[in-house]
């Protein structure tokens, strides 16, 4: 090519001048572009990105010529290309006339599935096509003059157009599916050079294969195909021969009738026998006395099987009201049903169904006949309709270990009395998924997985590329093995096949969309089009007669409706062998949503710690108590609302750009009445459960009890409500317990008591007494300081020495007395001290908001102020806390840094009181340690996750997810961060909005990432209030696994304490006998722990689950005083036996767990022959 005339746009899409139009095409009208000044006729600097066909039902039906004018300022040249870049997001990409000065050609338009790795535009980021290509069209210069010229150019459709009267019935919500035309990356007009317009008539030929293959009436399997002519020049009539030869059949000729053209391209369709190897192709003759030779080979195209798995996804919300969108669901279910019992007797099915989740199922059978039930179990055990194993569709990152096994208890209890079992479970939406997930189902005997993911904020599949290996055997970070299919999208069905579906558009779509598939690696020859229907969308039946209608056509690819499970089954039993394993964890891409409402995100971490110990303790009162029942009524009211937080929708679609829409305004009251109600329920269960063992003896007057429920010993401090003047003291020694006040009122007092380790399973029991003495121990001096200290404040025990700049809220220096190192940085090596606080402001309008690339870089403004208005150490027998205050951009800050003196252990609490603020933002705090290049690990719901080694391709790295803690380790030394409430971290910087394939994840600096509000769907624009978290850490040379997993679950789930009346008139017994406090059961295991102890849910016996937290493969020793367990069974996660076990001869059972394995087992005790209540 030699000089460029002119350009629209950019070859990557990336350009100003371009203008998103693709869900409003008539925005900019048919423009007419002057691109001698690089505007519209009318003044208007952007050119619109996408052109309508006829076929696009938004612009009209109708065409929409744009128009090009510009100056040639001498004698044109002989020729000129006109390069077009394309995309089509949609399967009806057309093909163009294009006119010079008003004499016109056709131009094909071939797209391939993208491989750049970027999305251009935000509608791409939700579809299942994303296919670009180039197309050279060769100009003559005699069409051309010297002075103004003016190129049109037309999108026109090749196929049926099925025009619907009525738009929002095939729009489904989007634009994603029912779009026809073209979108333009950039055009640009190029004087040519001999290369680019030779002399001959024709440029270019190329024959291919086509996805589409017909059975003839003989049984003949032919494919058709395409042949490609690119003109160089004007062309008159011709006559060409298309000569084809393919080993083992004998050549062929096809007549190709060129008609005469100015310029531009052709399209000559034929067909060729189905077989194997190449096919060689020549096309002779001569045109206008010119002779003609071109030739190639090409490979005939797979025979494809397509199982198409129609359904309406679940968003609890978004669309419409929480239980609006449940009756909308369920109305799908009896479509379904209908439409399935039609179908009785027909020669081939058209149609199947499934749920992605099971929360419809739920109120399906509390709202439908005994009939319509009995009808719908008759057509899933037929194989016709199933249901994903999960009840809802989770952050599975923000989960924790219960919540992920209690998600799939549901349909598990639903199925089981007809006879089935879940065998799949559904991830749609939600972009990916925890690296523990793959050995939780392999335990629920669950083998098959779907993440139909989407790409708005979570590039997951774009990044990694893991979808062109779909199928693949996906193996947990720390075990299990599952079959997953990942989906480019769900409501792939419309996105592939048109909106409509139509055999013309689907013929193109599946082309397209196959071509990601079609390599000499890829062993299989049946794929999954995941989905019909957009988010809670009604079914419509137009597919099913699409599906009849294409099969009845063509044989290949073959369309066969499925319930999700037929698909698995075929390409397991075909395939299996021939799959790619791969390994890691995908990050935690749309887990940041939870810190849009860090308030109810907290209170339901609290509950998802709560619960469990809740069970724990619950379930030891009733086997330490004759008669008592297990309330597991109220733990599935509990856990349903954890779950129900958990899940991934958050508000309407409109939360973003309209919060104060009674829409976004009804839905976020709904979803924060789940966390309230999980909030509550975790407290009043855990203290009720308690309360249940407190009430087993007699006192003589008031007491505290500290309740350890977790199954290793466990220290530390615990906040109780006393009076006023009184102090704790053990029973058994007369000793005070050190105590720290917190806050005094005129007859409560609340302090913190520091409790050596209580045994795992254990309960101590505290004497409260007036004493000045106990007063004074607990009341240390107090020292305040003026507004502005210059001092650096220092505090030691025997383990730390701590330096403080008060200016600042952090920490300067930290040593380890032990190892004797400094474990910060050295001054003016790290932006940011030790625990600082910084809010992050800006990022409207960047890709903080979306990881589309025609959004402009990430810009925040990170702000780390703190304006100190007062100061105040105090020293108390527990040890020393230095509090601060002050003022902080768009609030208030508290930081109160304490000391312990009986422990190695630092802690730090926050009360930020925030402004309610709309605008983007976010908040951090920053953890910089002198530990360079350190590895980080953070604990996911089994084992820990080495961020740098154990991620998928594609996963998230600019934020990752915590259960607990963050370890970060070097071989001199290492550091735990304990962090209870907030759920996020970043390694090395704050989130840039960089969206990244790769980044180092090896640093000594961390951020916990506190908030955001980046969102522009589904979760909060703002929050504003009082907001508390914390944070706990250690150090060490080494801190094992175990270690850490105790420091952090400590910290999650503390001690219990409860203050306690005077009671008598009770009957006193083991293990309560004790006035000191005793032990209700004992787990002998260094590194294993057990999670759950609950009642079974068919009610026979009780359920113990063990997790190891040692990474080594371990067996423990479980025992309970005055209790024999008689019989013991493991189970699998959903509680189904698999095989019995034999308990000790001292009723005692060992139980062993593979490393960061879980081992869970059904234990009954010889008093009672098992069965329990």
């Amino acid at each position: 090519m030699k000089e460029r005339l002119w350009k629209i746009g950019e070859p990557d899409g990336s350009s100003d001048q371009l203008l998103d139009n693709y869900k409003d095409p008539c925005k900019l009208g048919d423009i007419v572009w002057d691109a001698d000044v690089g505007r519209s006729a009318d003044g208007g600097e952007r050119w619109p990105m996408f052109q309508p066909s006829e076929a696009d039902p938004d612009s009209g039906y109708r065409l929409h010529p744009y128009t090009i004018r510009f100056t040639i300022r001498r004698t044109p040249a002989p020729a000129y290309l006109l390069r077009l870049h394309v995309l089509t997001i949609a399967p009806r990409l057309c093909y163009l006339d294009i006119g010079a000065n008003g004499t016109f050609g056709e131009v094909q338009l071939r797209a391939a599935p993208s491989a750049s790795g970027d999305i251009a535009l935000h509608s791409g980021l939700h579809t299942t096509i994303y296919a670009d290509g180039v197309a050279d069209v060769v100009i003559p210069g005699r069409l051309l003059r010297e002075g103004v010229n003016e190129l049109t150019l037309i999108g026109r459709d090749a196929g049926e157009v099925v025009v619907v009267d009525r738009i929002e019935a095939i729009k489904r919500l989007d634009r994603m599916a029912n779009a026809a035309g073209v979108l333009y990356k950039c055009i640009e007009l190029f004087e040519a050079g001999e290369a680019d317009a030779p002399a001959e008539p024709i440029r270019r030929a190329e024959a291919i294969s086509t996805v589409v293959y017909r059975q003839e009436e003989n049984g003949e399997l032919r494919n058709e195909c395409l042949l490609y002519v690119e003109l160089g020049t004007s062309v008159p009539s011709a006559e060409l021969t298309l000569t084809l030869e393919a080993d083992g059949a004998p050549s062929r000729t096809v007549p190709v009738r060129l008609d005469a053209r100015p310029f531009g391209h052709l399209a000559f369709p034929f067909t060729i026998s189905d077989g194997e190897g190449e096919v060689r192709y020549s096309l002779s003759g001569d045109v206008g006395g010119v002779p003609v030779s071109a030739g190639g080979t090409f490979r005939r195209r797979r025979k494809w099987t397509v199982y198409v798995t129609p359904h309406a996804h679940t968003d609890i919300g978004y669309t419409h009201r929480q239980w609006e969108v449940a009756e909308r669901l369920c109305r799908n279910i009896d479509t379904a049903l209908d439409w399935l019992e039609s179908e009785e007797g027909a020669a081939s099915a058209s149609f199947a169904y499934h749920l992605d989740a099971g929360w419809t199922l739920e109120t399906y059978l509390q709202t439908r006949s005994e009939a319509r039930i009995a009808q719908l179990f008759r057509a899933m055990k037929a194989g016709k309709i199933s249901v994903a194993g999960n009840y809802v569709d989770l952050l599975t990152q923000y989960a924790g270990l219960e919540d992920l096994i209690r998600n799939g208890e549901f349909l598990s209890d639903t199925l089981k009395p007809h006879g089935l079992k879940p065998e799949f479970v559904a991830f749609v939406d939600v972009a990916s998924l925890t690296g523990s997930l793959p050995a939780l189902l392999q335990e629920s005997g669950i083998p098959y997985v779907v993440h139909a993911d989407n790409q708005d904020r979570g590039p997951f599949r774009l990044n990694g590329q893991l979808h062109k290996a779909s199928p693949f055997y996906w193996e947990g970070t720390n075990g299990g093995k599952v079959l997953c299919w990942l989906a480019k999208m769900y409501c792939e069905l419309r996105k592939v096949c048109g909106s409509p579906p139509t055999p013309y558009a689907a013929a193109r779509g599946l082309d397209m969309w196959l071509q990601e598939y079609e390599r000499d690696d890829y062993a299989p020859d049946v794929v999954m089009l995941y989905g019909q229907e957009a988010d809670n969308t009604d079914l419509d039946p137009q597919p099913n007669d699409f599906v009849r209608r294409w099969n009845e056509t063509y044989a290949y690819p073959r369309l066969v409706p499925s319930d999700v499970l037929s698909f698995f089954r075929e390409v397991e039993a075909k395939f299996g062998d021939r799959l790619v394993t791969v390994r890691g964890d995908g990050g935690a891409y749309w887990e940041d949503g939870v810190g849009s409402s860090m308030r109810e995100t907290i209170a339901v971490r609290g509950a998802q710690a709560s619960l469990p110990a809740a069970e724990r303790l619950e379930t030891l009162a009733v086997l330490h108590n004759d008669g008592w029942s297990y309330p597991l009524g109220q733990f599935d009211a509990a856990w349903r609302d954890v779950l129900l937080y958990d899940e991934h929708t958050w508000g309407a679609f409109l939360s973003g750009p309209e919060p104060d829409a009674l829409l976004a305004h009804d839905q976020w009251e709904t979803k924060r009445l789940m966390a309230d109600n999980a909030d509550q329920w975790g407290k009043r269960l855990l203290h009720v459960a308690a309360t249940r063992h407190s009430l087993c003896w007699n006192n003589d007057g008031r007491e505290v009890v500290v309740y350890n429920p977790h199954s290793f010993p466990v220290g530390g401090p615990v906040s109780v409500e006393i009076a006023p003047g009184e102090a704790a003291f053990d029973p058994d020694t007369g000793a005070i317990v050190p105590l720290r006040p917190i806050r005094t009122l005129p007859t409560q007092a609340v302090v913190e008591l520091w409790l050596d380790p209580v045994p795992g399973f254990g309960y101590r029991r505290l004497v409260l007494k007036p004493s000045d003495e106990g007063t004074a121990v607990a009341s240390g001096p107090a020292v305040s300081f003026e507004a502005k200290p210059r001092t650096p404040i220092k505090l030691a025990n025997e383990w730390y020495e701590a330096t403080f700049d008060p200016e600042r809220g952090c920490l300067t220096s930290w040593i380890d007395r032990e190892l004797g190192k400094e474990l910060l940085p050295d001054a003016g090596a790290s932006t940011y001290g030790f625990g600082q606080f910084v809010y992050a402001e800006g990022g409207e309008g960047t890709r903080l908001m979306g990881n589309q690339s025609d959004l402009a870089e990430g810009r925040m403004n990170p702000r780390a102020e703190f304006r100190l208005t007062e100061a105040t150490l105090t020293a108390s027998a527990v040890g020393r806390t230095l509090r601060l205050e002050g003022v902080v951009p768009y609030g208030e800050l508290t930081i109160e840094w304490t000391l312990y003196d009986k422990a190695k252990r630092l802690d730090v609490r926050y009360t930020y009181r925030k402004a309610e603020r709309r605008e983007k933002e976010a908040v951090y705090v920053a953890f910089p340690t002198a530990l360079e290049d350190a590895a980080v690990r953070s604990d996911s719901q089994l084992g820990w996750v080495l961020w740098d080694r154990d991620q998928l391709p594609g996963g998230c790295k600019e934020w990752l997810p915590l259960q607990t803690g963050i370890l970060i380790e070097r071989p001199e030394a290492a550091v735990f961060i304990a962090s209870p409430d907030v759920p996020l971290f970043t390694i090395g910087d704050m989130v840039q909005g960089r969206w990244p394939k790769e980044k180092s994840l090896r640093s000594g600096t961390v951020f916990s990432y506190v908030l955001n509000n980046y969102w522009h769907t589904n979760y909060k624009a703002s929050q504003g209030g009082e907001l508390r978290f914390a944070y706990s850490f250690v150090s060490g040379n080494v801190i094992r696994p175990e270690e850490a997993y105790r420091a952090g679950w400590s910290t999650r789930r503390p001690l219990y304490g409860q203050r306690m009346s005077f009671q008598d008139f009770r009957e006193t017994k083991e293990p309560y006998a004790a006035a000191g406090g005793g032990t209700l059961a004992a787990f002998e295991a260094d590194g294993l722990a057990v999670t759950t102890m609950k009642r079974a849910r068919d009610g026979d016996g009780f359920i113990v689950r063990v997790q190891n937290i040692g990474g080594a493969e371990e067996t423990g020793t479980l025992s309970f005083p005055n209790k024999r367990i008689a019989r013991a069974w493991r189970t699998d996660l959903l509680e189904r036996n698999v095989e019995a076990l034999s308990p000790g001869e001292d009723g005692s059972l060992s139980i062993g767990a593979a490393a960061y394995g879980l081992t869970t087992v059904r234990i009954a005790f010889a008093e009672d022959g098992g069965k329990q209540a």
